[in-house]
């Protein structure tokens, strides 16, 4: 049976370029070992995350992240049986949260900053959605990186070498230094 599970979790003390980094190629692996899908949506502090897959698979998973320290408030906005996956080609697509996506965040909340502690389960599904438009992929290589247009998006399901943090530029950079 397939379940998409929607949470949302604060990072205890942030989160820096190199740790988000090495935190999203551990999930890709690991995701891609499980059969695991999914989308997640960060900004330094909270982490908006969809995981798709085998029920005891994603149950395993949540648990383990509701156990991690690293994690507080960690909320479950949905949790649903599903007939297909919505991100079946990424073990964990990337969207940053970042002002470009003010509108976005303003079309399924009551501000326009983003807090999906305030979001309804639906809402929030449909924002990872949209967002998954604007993914970038952190394991891209930097010629691929630096030679896309601002704002395409860039997904790369199968891991690269990761960037360096001084190459790193683009959606993530800038919401970052906020």
């Amino acid at each position: 049976m397939l379940i998409r599970l929607i949470y949302v979790s604060t990072s205890q003390d942030g989160v820096d370029l190199d740790e988000f980094k090495r935190i999203l190629l551990q999930a890709q692996a690991n995701n891609e070992r499980h059969d695991l899908t999914g989308m997640l949506a960060f900004n330094s502090k909270i982490f908006l995350q969809a995981l798709e897959g085998d029920r005891d698979q994603v149950n395993d998973l949540y648990n383990r992240i509701a156990r991690d320290p690293r994690h507080r408030a960690v909320t479950i906005l949905s949790c649903k049986e599903i007939q297909e996956r919505h991100w079946f080609n990424w073990s964990m697509g990337f969207a940053a949260p970042n002002a470009d996506n003010r509108a976005l965040f303003l079309k399924y909340s009551q501000k326009s900053a983003f807090n999906p502690y305030a979001m309804g389960c639906d809402a929030a599904e449909k924002m990872l959605m949209e967002l998954a438009n604007t993914t970038i992929a952190m394991t891209q290589p930097q010629s691929q990186a630096s030679g896309s247009a601002a704002g395409a998006p860039l997904a790369a399901p199968a891991p690269q070498p990761p960037l360096s943090s001084a190459a790193s530029t683009g959606i993530f950079a800038r919401f970052l230094k906020k």
